[in-house]
Formats: structure tokens, C-alpha cells, sequence
């Protein structure tokens, strides 16, 4: 078409220069719808390549939107599946807090079945104790008394054994004097009678100082007898008097262990008491922490909520 537009019009008549005008006229109007035709086209064609690559990223955005949207359900999922987790943890955390926490009513009862049971072994210990030591005490005087009475007693019999003694020393130095007494006046005698006409005299005078003599040992032997006896009495009255002393000192010895032990039961009394405060303020520490838990139940629950 634009060749023909651009030839030249053929020479013709006058007949034929109305018609070659019009002809003319109709090739303009041709090509002018041809020209917008093309631009037309152009510009659809333009406009569809446009369009394709709106198309394409718009594609390619949805895609993206539909990536971060699996993304955020996933990471909604997963904090979900998370929160969950951790609220069933602080559930049960919360009920183990409530299964160890004691009610006031509790710990009262708790607290006086605890007092009760230390209170009875200790109060029947303790009673145990008061008796054992009376009994040692009552022991201990009636040793004391019998102790003063025997002592007593030894010093008596030690006095009368002494007295005894002195007398029998005094009794057997008489004897002795006087035998010696009789031998001397024997011993003259014998010097100044005749031997052949005193013969029997002397005979009957030697067996009676043989007598004397055995009599003078019979009476050293009992002497040394009743010193032996004395010296026994003695041993005697020391070893009882050790064992009295002995008993003594164990008897003391027994109510120094029954007071420490008084004062241990005391001491142990008292240590109840402060385990028995410290468990009370323990347990005022769990029911804080109960009811921090049950903030943090409430606060995931209302997190969740908002999810």
C-alpha cells in the first residue's frame, strides 16, 4: 500500500481526474487506517508485553506471599506447638506446686501430728529420765548414809580393837614381868638349894616354865592373831570404803550423763522447732512461686487466646 501511495497518478482525461482524485482520496484513507492500524497494534502489542510481565511478577509475588504465608503458619504452628508445651509444663508445675503446698488447715494439723509424735517419745524419755534419776538419787543417799554409818562403825571397831589391843599389851607385859619375876626367883632358888636333894623341885619347876614358855607363845600368837584381825578389818573397811567411793563417783558420773542428756533432749527440742519454722517459711516460698506459675498459666493462656 505504501508503494501505491507513493506512485505517481496516471495522465488521464478530465473524465477521469474526478475519479483519480477520489481514488486518491481513498488511498490516504487507506494508508491513514493502515498507519493506525500499525500504531494500533504497536501499541497492543506493547501493552500485552507489559501485561505478560505484570503477569509474570505477579506470579512470582504470589508465589512469594504464598512462601511467607506456609512460613508464618509454620512459625504460627511451631509457637503455637510451643506455647502449648510450655503451658502444659507450667500446668503441671502448677500442680505439683499445688500437691506440695499445705493448706493453713494442713500445716496446723501437720504441725500438731508432728509436735504430738516428738512430743511423746521426749515427754515419756524425759519422764524415763526424771525417774532414773531419783532412783540414783534416792541410791546415792543410801549409799552416802551407809557409807557415814560404816565409816563410823570402822572407826569404832578401829577404837575398840585398839583399846583391846592395849589392854591384851598391857595384860601380856604384866605376865611377861611376872614370869620373868617367877623365873628370877626360880633361877635363886635353884642357886641356893642342893641339886641332889631338889632334884624332883627342879624337874616339876622346868615343866611348869616349859608350860609357861608354850603359854608365852600361845599368848604371842593370839597377839599377832588380833593384829592380823585388825589389819584385815582394815583392808576390810578401805576396800569398802574404795567401792563406796567408786559407786559414789559412778552415781555422780550418772547424773552428770542423765543432765546432758536432759539438756541434749532440750537442744533437740529446740532444733524441731526452728526445722518446723523453716518448713513453714518454705512453705509460704512454694505458695509464691504457686502463684507466680498460675500468672504465667494465665498469661500463655491469654497469649494463645490473641494467637
Amino acid at each position: 500500500m505504501d508503494a501505491l501511495a507513493d506512485r505517481p497518478p496516471p495522465v488521464v482525461g478530465n473524465g477521469d481526474t474526478a475519479n483519480s482524485q477520489e481514488l486518491q482520496k481513498l488511498l490516504i484513507d487507506v494508508n491513514m487506517r493502515c498507519e493506525y492500524h500499525k500504531a494500533h497494534y504497536e501499541n497492543i502489542k506493547a501493552e500485552h508485553l507489559r501485561l505478560q510481565e505484570e503477569y509474570t511478577n505477579s506470579q512470582d509475588e504470589l508465589n512469594r506471599l504464598l512462601v511467607e504465608k506456609q512460613a508464618v503458619h509454620d512459625r504460627f504452628q511451631f509457637l503455637l506447638a510451643e506455647y502449648q508445651e510450655e503451658l502444659l509444663g507450667k500446668t503441671q508445675e502448677l500442680e505439683k506446686l499445688k500437691m506440695q503446698v499445705l493448706t493453713p488447715q494442713k500445716l496446723e494439723l501437720l504441725k500438731a501430728q508432728i509436735q504430738q509424735e516428738l512430743e511423746s517419745p521426749m515427754t515419756e524419755h524425759y519422764q524415763k529420765l526424771e525417774n532414773e534419776v531419783e532412783k540414783y538419787r534416792t541410791d546415792y543417799n543410801k549409799l552416802r548414809y551407809e557409807y557415814t554409818f560404816l565409816k563410823s562403825e570402822f572407826e569404832h571397831q578401829k577404837e575398840e580393837h585398839a583399846r583391846i589391843l592395849e589392854e591384851k599389851k598391857i595384860k601380856y607385859e604384866a605376865e611377861i614381868a611376872r614370869l620373868d619375876k617367877d623365873k628370877e626367883e626360880l633361877h635363886n632358888q635353884l642357886l641356893s638349894v642342893d641339886p641332889t636333894r631338889d632334884s624332883k623341885r627342879v624337874e616339876a619347876l622346868s615343866r611348869e616354865k616349859a608350860q609357861l614358855y608354850q603359854k608365852l607363845k600361845g599368848l604371842e600368837a593370839e597377839v599377832a592373831e588380833l593384829r592380823a584381825e585388825r589389819d584385815n578389818c582394815g583392808v576390810q573397811a578401805e576396800n569398802a570404803q574404795r567401792v563406796q567411793v567408786r559407786q559414789l563417783a559412778e552415781m555422780q558420773a550418772m547424773a552428770r550423763s542423765l543432765e546432758a542428756e536432759k539438756k541434749s533432749a532440750e537442744l533437740q527440742i529446740d532444733r524441731i522447732e526452728k526445722e518446723l519454722q523453716m518448713s513453714h517459711e518454705q512453705n509460704i516460698l512454694l505458695t509464691s512461686k504457686l502463684h507466680k506459675s498460675e500468672r504465667e498459666v494465665n498469661s500463655l493462656a491469654a497469649k494463645l487466646l490473641l494467637l
